[in-house]
C-alpha cells in the first residue's frame, strides 16, 4: 500500500485528468441531497454529503435497462452494454460493501453477466467517513467508516488535503496523475484519530451478536403487526437499499409497431405483487409480513442457517437510507431493538 498526500487545491487537476480516461460519476448536489451522476469538472463534485438518493449500484443494475430488441419475424437481439470505463468518485464505506456484497451475489449460483462486465470495466475510488449522520450506522455492521476493501484508492479528509492510500495496481498507477506529496507519520496519525472519533460519533447502532437468530425466533412478534398498521408499502426502504438485488424481467410493445423489448428492472419484496403466483395466489398478502421479509433479510440474511453461509455478514451495511427516507418513520434499528426485549 502506497500512501500519499493530495493537497485540496490539486483535487482538479486530478479529476480533469480522470475525466479524459473513465466516464467519472460522484456525490453531487441536487436541492437538498445528493445523487451520482456525472461529473465532467471538480466543481461539480460535493464530497461532504451523508448518503446519495440511489446506491452506487444503480450504475451497475440500473432501475430499468432492456434486454432484447425483437420483432415477430428475426431472432432476438441483444442490447450490448456501454464500452466506456467507469469510475466512481467518492463512494463511502457502507456503499463499498454493499457492491462487494452484490459481486457475490451476482457472480455466485446463478451469475448475472451484464452486473459483471460493468464491475469489471470499473474503478473505485472510496471515502473514509469522519463525519457520521444522524441514521448511519455502518459502525454495528462492521463495513465503516473506513473502508478496508474492495477501493483502488481510498482518500480520508485531512482538512486542507486528502489522505490517498492504494488498495489495487490500477489505485498505484493513477497515483501518478496526481500533484503529490508523501505523506508524513503526523498524516498517518491524524487520519487514525479522525477515524476513531467518527467512531464515537454514531447515535444509532445494532447488536448484532445473535440477531439472525433472535430473528428467526420472533416471525410472530407484535411488532410486526404494530408496523402494518403504518406502513406503506411505498418500497422506498427497498429501493434505497444498496444492497437489495431482486429484479423482474418483462416483455413490453417497443416504440414502432410490430417490435416488442425485453427488459429488466427492480423489484421490492415490499410491494403486493411481489410474491403473486398463478390464480392471484400470494405468499404475503400481509403488509406485516412484507415489512419483516425486508427487515428480516437485512438483518440476518435470510434466516441464521443462511447468515451463516454467508461467512456472517449481514445484507443490511447501515447506511441508514431506509431510515431517511421513510415516510413514517420506520427505523430499523429500532426494530433490531424490540426484537430483542
Amino acid at each position: 500500500m502506497k500512501q500519499i498526500v493530495l493537497m485540496k487545491a490539486n483535487l482538479g487537476h486530478f479529476i480533469n485528468g480522470l475525466c479524459k480516461e473513465f466516464m467519472v460519476i460522484g456525490p453531487k448536489r441536487k436541492k437538498s441531497e445528493h445523487i451520482f451522476s456525472d461529473i465532467s469538472d471538480a466543481q461539480d463534485l460535493d464530497l461532504n454529503y451523508l448518503t446519495t438518493i440511489l446506491p452506487p449500484k444503480k450504475l451497475f443494475i440500473p432501475t430499468r435497462e432492456t434486454l432484447l430488441e425483437f420483432d415477430r419475424w428475426g431472432a432476438p437481439n441483444p442490447v450490448p452494454i456501454e464500452e466506456e470505463k467507469l469510475l466512481l468518485f467518492g463512494v463511502h464505506s457502507c456503499d463499498l460493501s454493499g457492491l462487494l456484497l452484490l459481486d457475490r451475489v451476482y457472480s455466485e449460483d446463478f451469475p448475472y453477466p451484464r452486473y459483471l462486465e460493468r464491475r469489471q470495466n470499473s474503478t473505485i475510488v472510496a471515502m473514509a467517513c469522519t463525519d457520521p449522520g444522524d441514521t448511519c450506522f455502518c459502525y454495528s455492521m462492521g463495513t465503516g467508516p473506513e473502508p478496508r476493501a474492495g477501493y483502488d484508492l481510498v482518500l480520508t479528509d485531512l482538512g486542507d488535503r486528502f489522505l490517498v492510500e492504494t488498495g489495487t495496481i490500477e489505485g498505484e498507477r493513477l497515483l501518478k496523475m496526481m500533484k503529490r506529496t508523501e505523506a508524513s507519520r503526523s498524516d498517518l496519525e491524524l487520519k487514525e484519530k479522525l477515524i476513531s472519533e467518527a467512531k464515537q460519533k454514531f447515535k444509532r447502532k445494532v447488536d448484532t451478536e445473535g440477531l439472525a437468530e433472535t430473528i428467526a425466533k420472533s416471525l410472530d412478534h407484535p411488532i410486526w403487526k404494530q408496523l402494518a398498521e403504518i406502513c406503506l408499502a411505498c418500497a422506498q426502504c427497498v429501493m434505497s437499499c444498496p444492497t437489495c438485488f431482486c429484479f423482474d424481467i418483462r416483455d413490453q410493445w417497443g416504440s414502432t409497431p410490430g417490435k416488442t423489448i425485453r427488459c429488466v428492472e427492480w423489484d421490492a419484496c415490499i410491494l403486493l405483487e411481489f410474491a403473486e403466483v398463478a390464480l392471484g395466489g400470494s405468499f404475503r398478502k400481509d403488509r406485516g409480513a412484507r415489512l419483516r421479509q425486508f427487515v428480516g433479510h437485512n438483518l440476518s440474511w435470510g434466516g441464521a442457517s443462511q447468515y451463516e453461509t454467508f461467512n456472517g455478514q449481514h445484507k443490511c451495511v447501515g447506511c441508514g437510507r431506509c431510515i431517511r427516507v421513510c415516510p413514517v418513520g420506520i427505523d430499523i434499528t429500532e426494530i433490531a431493538k424490540q426484537l430483542r426485549g
